[in-house]
């Protein structure tokens, strides 16, 4: 993840809030809002090159919202004059006639008509690291495409979704925002998102995998390219399974189980000082998602298919809500230790625990050379399972439907996330790697093998084919919060399995009723 991933994390551990009141934006666009001063830096010819995974930053501040929201920053590449030799430089990208709707017009492949058109977007992006690092591709970009210029800002990941809101409350909006997944109903309730043009729609579909199209979509509507994608594993260390007896990671809940009881230590009072299966508490995803692999690894639904009811107070979710309770009551996993999860597999008093594969740079510093011990497979399949199925999140390039700048939006968000040549990854899977993220592209991912194919990341790649995102709904984060707290009466509380599940349910059909009848 980018440098300012624990900022991210942070949030994504909190409730996010999904777009406050539009009367409430509206004051804040009126007080000024968050303006963004624009840096134009030196246009130069050359992408950065790939390289192999970066760990992230281990230390990102977040900043306070003031703060935060006046220091926004971009850059921007303008194009010079075209040359014969700068127009041959470019391949013919597709455009769309309507600039202004969401309508799938037809492709052609005329170029968009230089005249000095900027095209701008808004991230969260460091701007001193991921933000410099992106810059080169708008320089390329520029000089490829004579009259066109990208400008790129960015606010810290707390401030994007006020950002996004009270730049469309106040008409100052951007072309293009990179956005979480957990906003997009919302984002698309308050009409802000265009939907992607019929053949962006389809070449994005054949692009990327089914679920990081599902997390880029909603009622049955493509709305951008899926970038960044965090999904979910077993991660386990070989060390204390070759210590156990253990040889190979479980591939169901009976092998987890059986495993659990060999790789769990006891003091001489009881005590437990090395837990066979580690669980998380205190991060809403944290909590969620794990066990949300769990369900559909046993042929769970979490919500109906028309979103108006949960379905996850069903034999599945009590199987695997009911799994975490065996656990815990037969001393297998010790639930003081979850609110610690990662010092505690860090630090080897956790054995197995089911995580996201950006948390393997935090293993790779604070292990060091006990990272070697550290190996991943897939979530275990339930009693009632036909295969493994991970929860996954992930980002998107999304346009704002009121731009009048969607054909160049598309434009370039094709080129970006397109293969820079024939067998090569995209510029955008390039910079996704240069920074230690996971990218989404099929063949981004064939195209960095290398990097992605260590025992560590294969599972997650492996894994992608059956991810499914968490569901695109309004109220993501209220109902995931909901969930959280539930699963955690059982889990800090020993709380009953079966009454945790009936009221998430409630709470949780009280919001799809509120927003989907």
């Amino acid at each position: 993840m980018p440098s300012n991933a624990l900022t991210r994390r942070a949030l994504l551990r909190g409730t996010i809030q999904v777009v406050p009141a539009l009367a409430g934006m509206a004051l804040l666009a009126a007080c000024g809002g968050s303006a963004a001063t624009t840096v134009t830096t030196a246009a130069t010819s050359s992408a950065p090159a790939a390289t192999s995974s970066t760990a992230p930053s281990t230390a990102a501040s977040t900043a306070s919202a003031a703060s935060t929201a006046s220091s926004a920053s971009s850059v921007a590449a303008t194009s010079t004059a075209a040359t014969n030799s700068t127009a041959s430089a470019s391949s013919a990208v597709t455009t769309r006639a309507a600039a202004t709707t969401s309508s799938a017009a037809p492709a052609t492949t005329a170029r968009v008509a230089a005249g000095g058109t900027k095209v701008t977007m808004l991230t969260h992006w460091d701007p001193a690291t991921t933000l410099k690092d992106f810059q080169p591709y708008v320089t390329e970009y520029a000089q490829t495409h004579p009259g066109v210029t990208v400008e790129v800002s960015a606010v810290s990941f707390d401030q994007l979704l006020q950002k996004i809101t009270v730049a469309q409350t106040s008409g100052s909006i951007y072309d293009i925002y990179h956005i979480y997944d957990l906003w997009l109903a919302q984002l698309i309730r308050n009409t802000s998102l265009a939907a992607a043009p019929a053949d962006v729609a389809t070449a994005i579909k054949d692009a990327y995998p089914a679920g990081a199209v599902d997390g880029s979509s909603s009622q049955g509507k493509v709305y951008g390219f899926p970038t960044e994608i965090d999904t979910y594993a077993l991660n386990y260390n070989k060390r204390l399974f070759q210590e156990a007896g253990v040889a190979d990671a479980p591939k169901t809940w009976a092998d987890l189980e059986a495993a659990a009881r060999k790789l769990t230590k006891t003091d001489a009072t009881g005590a437990i000082t090395q837990q066979g299966f580690g669980l998380i508490t205190g991060w809403d995803a944290g909590v969620v998602h794990p066990w949300l692999s769990m369900l559909w690894s046993d042929g769970g639904e979490f919500l109906t298919p028309d979103f108006k009811q949960a379905a996850f107070n069903s034999t599945a979710g009590l199987d695997a809500l009911g799994l975490y309770q065996r656990l815990i009551n037969e001393k297998l996993t010790d639930p003081k230790l979850s609110a610690s999860y990662s010092t505690n597999f860090i630090n080897e008093k956790t054995a197995m625990i089911v995580m996201a594969n950006w948390w393997q740079s935090t293993l790779q510093s604070k292990m060091k050379e006990n990272y070697a011990d550290v190996a991943t497979a897939p979530i275990p399949i339930g009693p009632a399972g036909q295969k493994s199925i991970a929860a996954s999140y992930s980002w998107l390039f999304a346009v704002d439907r009121t731009s009048k700048q969607q054909p160049e939006a598309w434009q370039f968000l094709e080129w970006v996330n397109g293969p820079a040549a024939a067998g090569k990854s995209s510029r955008m899977g390039d910079w996704l790697l240069a920074q230690g993220i996971l990218p989404s592209r099929t063949s981004d991912q064939q195209a960095h093998t290398d990097k992605l194919g260590t025992p560590f990341l294969k599972t997650y790649v492996d894994a992608l084919q059956t991810a499914r995102p968490f569901p695109i709904v309004l109220d993501g984060a209220e109902i995931t919060t909901d969930m959280q707290k539930q699963i955690e009466t059982v889990v800090k509380s020993g709380g009953d399995a079966k009454a945790a599940l009936s009221n998430a349910e409630t709470q949780v059909n009280a919001l799809l009723k509120k927003d989907y009848g």
